[in-house]
């Protein structure tokens, strides 16, 4: 069966198993790829609505089914183990990948963070069992913490979703929230889905010490441009 062909079956399947606003999401979804700001426009208009249609099993095994998602998650995490944090929040944590490879390398109180209720909802299924985790619905525009309430905060490609004012707010609230170190996985390039920032520069131009910054090794070709720092603060 062609792609074509396979492609109203998905709709009809979408359709009887999520609802008509799934449904018509994945639909935009798979037919607007040759009109990016089109699909920009009416498929990442509303960034929560997007990743809220989005989560769920057909996210999730997407992402599982990559080696090199997996691979970048596991040596993050290592780096992020490195500092020794006893507490560690990640903002838009999604369904807990990153979460889970930090549970098998420190002991530190985790938490995660994720606006999209359908992504928690599967995180609490996939991190069930594992201890030191807590999962909160919050946005990362307005964190539910107080000042230096975590020794590390880190974000894994969630700054690049958002638009300008609201990618403002985000690194804001980390600084706030953050005691000791900021880490990110933060993409550069622009897409569809990708606004794309220079995280590194940002913390540079406002005199934060950044203790690394690079791309990640384990990145594949077919990945896009990565840049990972880690800031003092």
């Amino acid at each position: 069966m062609t792609t074509e062909a396979r492609l109203p079956v998905r709709a009809w399947r979408a359709l009887r198993e999520r609802g008509p606003r799934y449904a018509w999401h994945k639909l935009l979804r798979r037919t607007l790829s040759p009109w990016p700001e089109l699909k920009r426009r009416l498929v990442y208009g509303d960034v929560r609505a997007y990743w809220t249609h989005r989560g769920g099993l057909d996210y999730f095994r997407e992402q599982e089914g990559q080696p090199g998602r997996t691979a970048r998650s596991e040596w993050l995490a290592e780096r992020v183990a490195s500092y020794a944090a006893r507490t560690v929040l990640e903002v838009g944590c999604g369904y807990g990948k990153q979460l889970r490879a930090l549970r098998g390398r420190t002991d530190a109180w985790l938490v995660g963070i994720d606006f999209s209720p359908s992504q928690l909802a599967l995180g609490r299924e996939y991190l069930s069992g594992l201890r030191g985790v807590t999962l909160v619905l919050a946005s990362g525009e307005r964190l539910p913490f107080g000042d230096d309430a975590f020794d590390l905060v880190l974000t894994s490609a969630v700054i690049l979703h958002n638009p300008p004012r609201r990618a403002e707010r985000i690194r804001e609230e980390i600084v706030r929230v953050a005691r000791r170190w900021a880490v990110h996985n933060e993409d550069v390039n622009v897409s569809y889905n990708r606004f794309g920032y220079d995280t590194a520069a940002w913390y540079r131009a406002r005199g934060i010490e950044l203790v690394e910054e690079g791309p990640i090794p384990v990145v594949g070709q077919d990945e896009p441009a990565t840049q990972f720092c880690v800031a003092a603060l």
